[in-house]
């Protein structure tokens, strides 16, 4: 697998992070193998926990990451930023592009996102 760039690298650690609850540097880097050199996957954990996406503390000469559970989502924060910059803010541009992807979507995954329209559309009369 070739290298991945900014944003799906954001992507991986944070997915990575979530399965691990708490992850080093070198956790990440072993688990994406040759996906990202280290230091690029140090700076890009620096970058995120600057934007508040995870928190980190030290522990003897290594940080420790985590997802900061008192954080309305970092994937939310992420995919904010890719709404705005790719779609121009646009969230149905966005939802559009994902339907409209040669991707299989199954019967019961479209089912499930009616559900979950309905429930946001009975939020919003409610409250």
């Amino acid at each position: 697998m070739g290298k991945l760039g900014f944003g799906e690298l954001e992507l991986s650690i944070l997915k990575i992070i979530r399965e691990l609850g708490r992850a080093t540097v070198r956790d990440i880097y072993k688990s994406l193998g040759s996906e990202g050199s280290y230091t690029t996957i140090m700076t890009v954990m620096s970058r995120m926990t600057d934007k508040g996406e995870l928190m980190r503390e030290k522990e003897g000469k290594q940080y420790i990451y985590w997802v900061d559970p008192q954080n309305d989502s970092p994937s939310k924060n992420i995919l904010q930023r890719i709404q705005d910059k790719i779609f121009g803010g646009k969230s149905t541009a966005m939802v559009s592009y994902l339907l409209e992807s040669d991707q299989e979507i199954s019967d019961q995954d479209l089912m499930e996102m009616e559900k979950l329209i309905q429930k946001r559309r009975a939020e919003k009369k409610h409250g």
